[in-house]
């Protein structure tokens, strides 16, 4: 990686509203979970956890099918009639799935669930269809039309039909899910010769509708063999509980199945309390599948340490956190210092999620805690180039340093004498440096007219010339 460093920062008052590639949005789902009602009891804390955990897809577990083509979940209903009445019992349901997958965030699927043990679902389906079919009218359709028309961003529905097994029908709703916009995944533990006719015959009516195997190898599975269960070609993911054994052990398992069994994923069930740590599994998970890569075209090195301690990081443009880090494996939850190259730079935030105090650094900054705003390290931050952002204001704590603007071009500088004098760009791009040579120094800025920062010691002085 080839650079030029200067040290620069700006501690930000407002910073403009910017668009960015989300860092994961092309990358494949390597990593998952299974999500319980925890998710709504304990909210906003498990949405945070959730999106800092580092696994890469989420399946929310589970809707119940009724009688009547209703679905619930844990008794609640969620549509009835055609109609999304969620929003009654849990009125933060929608905005909360938003954010799973807002940056900066590890999730860029999610799945939701339907069957599981004891569960009657795919029975109720089963009557449903034969005695209605999936047309438009159906009122099977309507409301999972309206679920998805109420909760945008769901990608697929997991099939983890238990009981109930009639593969026509289970076809047939798929398919219909498949033309409302949702893939599927199957989660089988059992019944080999049932799913391989289900996927076959999924993807014979809509190629490609049925994407990846979910094989439990725990409890009822917890004798199979994922190798045995490479159906239609489909990539296979091999799932533990995160109670089965210790995580040392389930993640040396994960490592086997990779390496022996051709095993590309993994998955853990299930996400429902707070007595393990999703960031340690999902970041050891990642190491083993290798889903997400970050150093392919690096414009910046972060350090968890400062002055350069620990083992460098190299980052493309993008937004980076806790989860996006544990999704590439590197157990990072924080940055205490970076390097950025030329024509680059990075807005570092003290909040998880590019939220609180913010500063723009460029070139070499050996420790973030130099940066008033961020008190201590960097929490997410985003790499980007240079013109694509733009100050709104700048302040900065009063080190003696005096600036005085003429409308003249110059500016009278006092108390900075063996400081450096910089301009800056709006956009944070060097215009003009010096040292300062006395204790009251007038200095003539060569520049065309336009905005900027004027720099020296702390102080901060936004003009138009």
């Amino acid at each position: 990686m080839k650079m030029k460093f200067l040290s620069r920062y700006f501690i930000l008052i407002s910073l403009l509203v910017m668009s960015f590639d989300a860092t994961l949005a092309q990358l494949p789902c390597g990593s998952g979970v299974y999500v319980g009602g925890h998710i709504r009891r304990e909210r906003p804390n498990t949405i945070k956890t959730l999106r800092e955990s580092g696994f890469t897809y989420v399946i929310l577990f589970n809707v119940d099918v009724q009688a009547d083509g209703t679905l619930k979940t844990d008794g609640e209903t969620i549509c009835e009639n055609g109609k999304y009445v969620f929003y009654k019992t849990q009125p933060y349901y929608v905005d909360d799935v938003r954010l799973l997958k807002t940056q900066p965030t590890s999730i860029n699927r999610i799945e939701i669930c339907i069957g599981g043990w004891g569960n009657g679902s795919y029975g109720n389906i089963r009557n449903l269809i034969n005695a209605n079919g999936t047309d438009s009218n159906t009122m099977l359709y309507k409301n999972f039309k309206a679920l998805l028309e109420a909760v945008p961003g769901i990608d697929a529905v997991n099939n983890d039909q238990e009981q109930d097994y009639d593969v026509t029908t289970a076809v047939k709703f798929h398919t219909m899910m498949y033309d409302l916009g949702l893939k599927t995944t199957i989660a089988p533990y059992t019944y080999k010769s049932y799913w391989q006719s289900f996927v076959n015959d999924l993807n014979a009516a809509r190629p490609g509708a049925c994407d990846r195997v979910l094989i439990q190898c725990y409890d009822g599975g917890a004798g199979n063999n994922p190798s045995d269960w490479k159906l239609g070609g489909l990539e296979v993911h091999a799932g533990r509980t995160n109670y089965q054994t210790d995580m040392e052990t389930s993640i040396a398992q994960m490592q086997s199945w990779h390496d022996n069994n051709g095993v590309t994923g993994g998955f853990v069930w299930i996400y429902n309390d707070e007595t393990w740590t999703l960031n340690s599994w999902a970041t050891k998970m990642n190491t083993v599948f290798g889903t997400l890569k970050i150093d392919n075209d690096p414009v910046a090195e972060v350090y968890s340490g400062f002055n350069y301690r620990g083992t460098p990081v190299n980052v493309d443009v993008g937004g980076y956190g806790k989860g996006v880090f544990a999704a590439a494996g590197i157990s990072m939850l924080s940055i205490g210092c970076c390097k950025i190259s030329d024509g680059y730079q990075m807005v570092a935030f003290k909040g998880s999620f590019f939220d609180g105090d913010s500063v723009i650094v460029t070139g070499e900054c050996p420790r973030l805690t130099n940066a008033d705003a961020l008190g201590s390290r960097a929490y997410s931050f985003k790499i980007q180039r240079a013109e694509d952002t733009a100050v709104e204001g700048i302040t900065a704590a009063d080190d003696g340093v005096g600036m005085m603007f003429s409308s003249s071009q110059s500016v009278t500088v006092t108390g900075a004498r063996g400081k450096t004098f910089s301009v800056y760009t709006t956009s944070g791009q060097l215009a003009y440096t010096q040292t300062v040579s006395s204790d009251n120094e007038t200095i003539i800025l060569p520049l065309t007219r336009g905005t900027y920062i004027l720099s020296a010691g702390r102080k901060r002085m936004k003009v138009t010339l």
